[in-house]
């Protein structure tokens, strides 16, 4: 399935001895020249947690996976949230029950759109089959407002979901 319009996805390989989140941010300033990354953990105070995009109107997320960094970038303030994940994970049960490693990518796409990540618990997360026009599935949290859902080609043996709100509310 295509992403909407404006909302691009990037991904490279981390090369031994370099750190991953250079490689997120490097795909980041390909995928929105001129923005600034600034990642703020709200809890600790870390340089980790939700990516901001400061300079221009746009929002961001990034994942990592069996060597390989991953970005999407969409404009505007739609929310957006990415996640891969290798398709021969295991132990995501513990997590997500009756999970594989489809499902987990899709609920954690969904929980970093979201805002909150997994300060939300997993097991609420509900996916659907395409509800949305134009996407692969849809999801929301509990009651709330649907995530449209794209599964995503990555390289071999990632499995890569990337989801985004419907409206234009500003990221939290």
């Amino acid at each position: 399935m295509t992403l909407p319009s404006g909302v691009r996805l990037a991904w490279r390989r981390v090369p031994a001895g370099v750190a991953r989140r250079t490689v997120s941010r490097a795909l980041l300033a390909e995928l929105l020249p001129g923005g600034e990354f600034v990642s703020r953990c709200p809890a600790c105070g870390g340089a980790h947690g939700r990516i901001r995009v400061v300079g221009m109107d746009a929002t961001a997320s990034v994942s990592y996976a069996a060597g390989w960094a991953f970005a999407v970038a969409a404009p505007g303030q739609r929310r957006v949230g990415l996640d891969a994940v290798p398709a021969d994970a295991s132990g995501l049960e513990r997590v997500l029950p009756g999970g594989d490693a489809r499902a987990w990518a899709r609920v954690e796409a969904v929980l970093k759109a979201d805002g909150r990540g997994l300060t939300v618990d997993p097991a609420r997360v509900r996916i659907a089959d395409a509800s949305v026009p134009g996407s692969d599935w849809a999801a929301r949290i509990d009651d709330g407002a649907p995530v449209a859902g794209w599964d995503v080609a990555g390289p071999p043996g990632i499995l890569v979901a990337v989801a985004a709100d419907l409206g234009t509310a500003p990221a939290p």
